[in-house]
């Protein structure tokens, strides 16, 4: 059978795919070997950011081709709504550097991922930039829990 250790590793390193403060706070917890803790909730981070980027733009790709196909012009309608505002304005004030700060910690990395291949379109600078933040976010909670 499986051992006890390894399922808490294992959901670190899922949860930390998908809110990356709940696999930090649970590695923190939980593993007594807080470099252990960091090195796998901080790969489970990086790995849910290669996932959600590529699924992202896949997403978006399956997105457009239903829109075009409704749209008897062949074009996507464009519409101001609420969204694109918000995406707008965060674009002003601080554009992706601020979606990859806040992302892992904050808004979550599913959805600043999908935010992300909608305003960038290389997704591999997302996905470095994703991994540099959420190296950077592990390492500071865990000096932060250390002190």
């Amino acid at each position: 059978m499986l051992d006890d250790g390894f399922l808490h590793l294992l959901g670190i390193f899922l949860l930390s795919g998908v809110k990356f403060l709940g696999g930090l706070i649970w590695a923190i917890a939980f593993i007594e070997n807080d470099l252990l803790g960091w090195f796998v909730s901080a790969l489970g981070g990086i790995f849910g950011s290669f996932v959600w980027i590529f699924l992202g733009h896949w997403i978006q790709q399956k997105w457009v081709q239903f829109s075009t196909s409704k749209n008897k012009t062949g074009a996507p309608a464009k519409r101001f709504s609420k969204k694109n505002r918000w995406l707008v304005k965060v674009k002003q004030k601080g554009g992706v550097y601020l979606l990859v700060f806040l992302a892992p910690l904050i808004i979550s990395i599913p959805v600043g991922c999908l935010i992300l291949t909608t305003m960038e379109s290389n997704r591999y600078r997302i996905l470095l930039l994703m991994s540099i933040s959420v190296l950077l976010w592990g390492t500071g909670m865990y000096l932060i829990a250390a002190l």
